[in-house]
């Protein structure tokens, strides 16, 4: 069943300088970015920070919407995919973008070779089948 999310499912929200990082009720957390944003490793360090107070201790389902992003450094880049084992089991990305289609590339072969594929990573071009996907993992 399709459950989209809204305001009122969403237990825990936390806003940085480029994200909205919430909780759902089902224990997934939503991750969007409604702005397009230069993101750079200083905004990877404090959206990591805030993602630590949202798992509180646990490894969940993570949903990335990266919206209208314009740029991710590599150095976020690099370290998104080394901290990602800390607080996934398993993250699904929304692929919209041109920008979308190409950090998605590079975030699998990130996390293959610095991960050794630690958690599953997928791409979904829409946001019902990835949440789908990530509530099948969840059990």
């Amino acid at each position: 069943m399709v459950k989209e999310f809204s305001n009122e499912n969403i237990k825990k929200v936390i806003q940085t300088r480029n994200t909205k990082i919430g909780l759902s009720d089902e224990g997934i957390v939503m991750v969007t970015y409604p702005q397009g944003i230069d993101e750079t490793l200083e905004d990877a360090e404090e959206n990591l920070n805030a993602l630590d107070k949202i798992c509180n201790g646990k490894k969940l389902p993570i949903f990335i919407d990266p919206g209208p992003h314009k740029s991710l450094s590599r150095e976020a880049r690099i370290y998104y995919v080394k901290h990602s084992p800390e607080y996934a089991i398993a993250v699904a990305v929304l692929v919209k973008s041109t920008f979308a289609k190409v950090l998605s590339a590079f975030l699998i072969t990130l996390n293959k070779t610095i991960n050794k594929g630690k958690f599953p990573i997928q791409f979904f071009t829409s946001q019902e089948k990835a949440l789908d996907w990530l509530r099948r993992i969840n059990g």
